[in-house]
């Protein structure tokens, strides 16, 4: 099952936070019917201001597309005076099975084992040690930085149960990174890649490929009578 996940607006410490927004916006639904302004709201106050502010257009248009896919339904609720009518949604029985098969997937990386990083220590490896210490040192100065802004995070935030948690995960997270750092550096004097020797190409292949599609040309038998023909014209 696709999860649809979406980034979310704003960055965090240098990184984009990337959220399943369309479930989040099921689970919502599920405490209750809802509308799009109540649901930005309450979607800012769990994430916390760190992520930074949600667009509303963005928003709509993911209910938009909810609807149609028939996971949630709207109904107009009429305002008192002068207030425009609002559109109200509520979950639908596919979208409780939706959320639910959502949480019961386990949450896989989305750029596999060799990330980012993995990708520069190697690249780094082709040139020599002191690229992949230079690569290591960046990277290390990036993930300390990080680990300051959420232990000041962690104090601000600790009274919001919430916050608290997704807090302490970045942190671990954070501690586990910086454990590959040390990693890749206790192998920067090594060559990580061992590159193939020269390749040739096989005989099938050192062939022009285009010869190969030129069908050869024979010549046309003569039709029955044709020399009659000619000697008359002769």
């Amino acid at each position: 099952m696709n999860s649809g996940a979406e980034p979310l607006p704003g960055e965090h410490t240098g990184y984009c936070r990337v959220v399943a927004f369309q479930h989040v916006i099921l689970a919502l639904l599920e405490d209750g019917p809802s509308h799009g302004w109540q649901m930005k709201v309450q979607i800012e106050a769990a994430l916390g201001p760190e992520y930074g502010g949600l667009n509303r257009g963005y928003i709509y248009e993911v209910i938009h597309k909810m609807e149609r896919d028939g996971l949630i339904t709207s109904r107009v609720e009429p305002q008192v005076g002068m207030r425009p009518d609002r559109s109200v949604h509520e979950i639908t029985e596919a979208g409780r099975d939706q959320l639910t098969g959502w949480l019961g997937e386990p949450v896989r990386r989305s750029a596999g084992f060799r990330d980012e990083f993995v990708q520069k220590v190697l690249a780094a490896s082709l040139r020599g040690e002191a690229a992949v210490r230079q690569v290591c040192r960046v990277q290390r100065r990036a993930l300390l930085s990080e680990a300051k802004t959420l232990q000041t995070l962690r104090r601000e935030r600790g009274t919001d149960p919430g916050a608290a948690f997704t807090i302490e995960v970045a942190i671990l997270r954070t501690n586990a990174e910086l454990e590959c750092v040390e990693a890749a550096e206790a192998r920067a004097d090594q060559r990580l890649i061992d590159l193939p020797g020269p390749a040739e190409p096989s005989a099938e292949h050192a062939a022009d490929p285009r010869a190969a599609r030129t069908p050869v040309r024979r010549p046309s038998a003569a039709r029955p009578g044709s020399a009659g023909l000619d000697r008359r014209r002769a």
